[in-house]
């Protein structure tokens, strides 16, 4: 759904119907209530677009300035009645397969919508619209009320009011599992991954570095009422490109065979946790260690071309 869409039918929601009605100034503050920050203009534009479509049955009243606007019937309800097969099927399998992708406040909002592309569904008596639906199912989904959908639920929402949280995080601490308990978690973004979402987030004021937890290894969240504090130059994509997130990355069993070896240098720069060095041959030694597959590592073999021949694992000798 594009951000447009989901502005006007926030919009559309935030409008009262007659005799009441609300000016473009107060609808501009009720949609920034709603976690949406746009100009003035913008929502001037979309109010005489909607109006101009001629299904909402938008109207303003110039009779005064400046204008006030208000809905004749059910503006929502004027817009599914006209809703395609079409879109219906887009909502529902965007329902259906990605609606945790938005925080529960906004998908309460959408309900009506989802339900009326339902019984377009089912009115349409499409054949391949039915094949469809059944037939296209994402897995694994969290059932519905277990603790693990209310975790993420929580965290989405926290994301989206722009608001810290408590929780207890899983960590790894020389070699031990803990779970640790952080008093202002500062979500700033989350990646959607295969093996499930991952926040990205400040666990501290006093711990600058950005890192990526996957929900699984969060628990016991609590919202708070400090907000966010946004980073400068904060970006999801710039992080995924250049950090990786090394705590999260996949743990290997690196073997190589590398050529005329200083061994007092060569032990200080294997990476990874207890490295090993044994003989291989008269001109050469064998590494051995266990590291996490990230950047910082394959950075490490970059600057060992030509020194080092990877053994194992197989995934690393093409590259």
């Amino acid at each position: 759904m594009s951000k447009k869409l989901l502005r006007q039918l926030t919009l559309a929601r935030c409008v009262p119907y007659r005799p009441y009605k609300l000016t473009a100034r107060q609808l501009q503050e009720k949609l920034e209530e709603e976690g949406i920050q746009v100009s003035l203009r913008t929502v001037q534009r979309d109010l005489e677009e909607m109006s101009g479509m001629g299904l909402f049955d938008l109207t303003s009243d110039d009779r005064s300035k400046p204008h006030g606007w208000c809905f004749e019937r059910n503006g929502l309800n004027d817009f599914a009645n006209f809703m395609p097969l079409s879109l219906a099927m887009a909502l529902k399998t965007w329902n259906d397969q990605a609606a945790d992708l938005l925080p529960a406040s906004v998908l309460s909002e959408l309900n009506p919508i989802i339900d009326k592309a339902t019984q377009v569904i089912k009115d349409s008596q499409s054949e391949l619209a039915s094949r469809w639906m059944e037939n296209v199912v994402q897995l694994p989904k969290p059932f519905p009320g277990s603790p693990e959908m209310r975790r993420a639920t929580t965290i989405r929402d926290a994301l989206w009011r722009g608001r810290k949280f408590s929780a207890e995080i899983k960590r790894v601490i020389k070699g031990r599992t803990v779970w640790l308990r952080y008093e202002q978690v500062n979500p700033l973004g989350i990646v959607s991954r295969k093996e499930g979402p991952m926040l990205l987030c400040t666990v501290s004021d006093m711990d600058p570095k950005i890192y990526g937890i996957p929900f699984e290894h969060i628990k016991e969240v609590e919202l708070t009422s400090r907000p966010v504090t946004q980073p400068r130059e904060f970006s999801v994509n710039k992080l995924i490109r250049e950090k990786g997130y090394q705590e999260e990355a996949e743990t290997i069993h690196f073997v190589g065979r590398i050529t005329n070896p200083n061994r007092a240098i060569l032990e200080d720069s294997i990476p990874g946790n207890n490295p090993r060095l044994t003989r291989y041959d008269k001109q050469s030694m064998m590494v051995e260690t266990d590291v996490k597959d990230s950047p910082e590592f394959r950075r490490w073999l970059t600057d060992m071309a030509g020194k080092v021949e990877v053994l194992a694992p197989e995934s690393l000798k093409s590259r």
